[in-house]
């Protein structure tokens, strides 16, 4: 398959940016099919985010064209005088666009020429379909992308409930698609029984937080939750960086939390998994989040994760099966953490195997393969 992929968070020079998207593309490409992205830059947006503006030109990394499009503009004008003059949708099977920016992008570059057309829903859609600062303009591209493609991907099942509800009449072209992880991170059920033995006898609480350091991931629940346990036989890693940083330090010094608690900060990639492999508990109470890849690979580390209801990750994530899911409550949080101190063999035994069940379905290739033989099954 030919795929044209179009969205602005695509990583390009090392960018610290999600790869979640980036890793479908490799796995595509893997599988055989030829992908080419668009990567369109609002460059106001791009600032707000924090993120540098990079030189506009077509770049190849990793045997992948990019087409990376800056515009002052929000694709107001021709979209086409910044691509080649040889440039066609003909030369695709199929265009897939992902972030408001590339839906809006996609379905303009559609005006001309008209191939199958595929249109992802992450939180930011659901932002700019309900906040009113987003009414003039980039709401209505929004919703005309989503009436416009003949289908929809949806990162997670609330948000595939959240867009038929604000959009019902695309309810119909809406399918669920995962991301996955990485297929070496699938360990063997022994390795899972190990662990639990060892939390049985130590009886330790050995947290990893992973998280830009925002509000709205509510890093300081975990740090108060954490305060009101009477004992204080944990450990909690808090891997990331941010403007709330130096808040959550001054938090946890109030809270005289200086010996059981460490900021890490930003590290690799690898470094990050040497810490998951560590821990026993990944916790992370985030809200509008998409799916959230750290999750699943905490659970392939073997960690037994706490997250909030009823977000991005609710739907593969079952509460007192693969998981325990919580309100925004830093007393609700004590009482998850004191409930998990006290799990018998038996329930933890049942719990790893699930999580182990979990992560089985969940290869980054096979989210891969999935997401395109939807898009295949769907328009046969």
């Amino acid at each position: 398959m030919k795929i044209l992929f179009v969205t602005d968070l695509y990583p390009l020079n090392n960018e610290k940016i999600a790869k979640a998207l980036y890793y479908f593309v490799e796995e595509w490409q893997k599988q055989g099919n030829t992908v080419e992205v668009i990567r369109c830059n609002f460059t106001l947006n791009t600032k707000l985010r924090g993120r540098k503006i990079i030189k506009e030109k077509i770049y190849n990394e990793n045997g992948i064209k990019i087409y990376n499009l800056n515009f002052h503009t929000p694709f107001l004008f021709n979209v086409y005088d910044k691509l080649p003059k040889d440039f066609s949708l003909k030369n695709y099977d199929v265009i897939i666009s992902h972030m408001p920016c590339g839906a809006i992008m996609a379905n303009k570059l559609l005006k001309r020429e008209q191939i199958k057309y595929v249109c992802a829903v992450h939180y930011s859609d659901i932002c700019v379909l309900t906040k009113k600062y987003y009414s003039i303009y980039f709401k209505k591209e929004l919703e005309k992308a989503y009436l416009n493609a003949d289908l929809i991907s949806a990162r997670s099942p609330v948000l595939k409930t959240k867009l038929a509800e604000l959009i019902p009449t695309v309810k119909e072209k809406i399918f669920i698609a995962y991301s996955g992880i990485d297929d070496e991170l699938i360990d063997n059920i022994e390795e899972y029984n190990a662990k639990c033995l060892d939390f049985i006898y130590n009886k330790e609480l050995n947290i990893t937080v992973i998280a830009s350091l925002i509000k709205r991931k509510n890093v300081d629940i975990i740090i108060k939750g954490l305060a009101q346990l009477k004992n204080r036989n944990f450990f909690l890693r808090i891997i990331g960086d941010g403007p709330e940083k130096s808040n959550l330090q001054n938090l946890t010094k109030k809270l005289n939390l200086d010996k059981n608690i460490k900021f890490i900060g930003e590290i690799t990639r690898k470094e990050v998994f040497k810490y998951l492999k560590s821990s026993t508990i990944f916790a992370l109470l985030s809200e509008n989040e998409t799916f959230g890849l750290s999750y699943l690979e905490a659970m392939a580390t073997k960690n037994i994760v706490i997250a909030l209801k009823n977000d991005g990750i609710d739907g593969i994530l079952k509460d007192g099966e693969n998981s325990f899911l919580i309100s925004n409550n830093a007393e609700e949080f004590k009482e998850c953490l004191e409930k998990i101190i006290e799990l018998q063999k038996p329930e933890l035994d049942r719990l790893y195997k699930n999580i182990k069940s979990t992560i089985k379905g969940l290869k980054q290739s096979d989210a891969a393969k999935s997401y395109l033989e939807n898009i295949t099954t769907k328009y046969n």
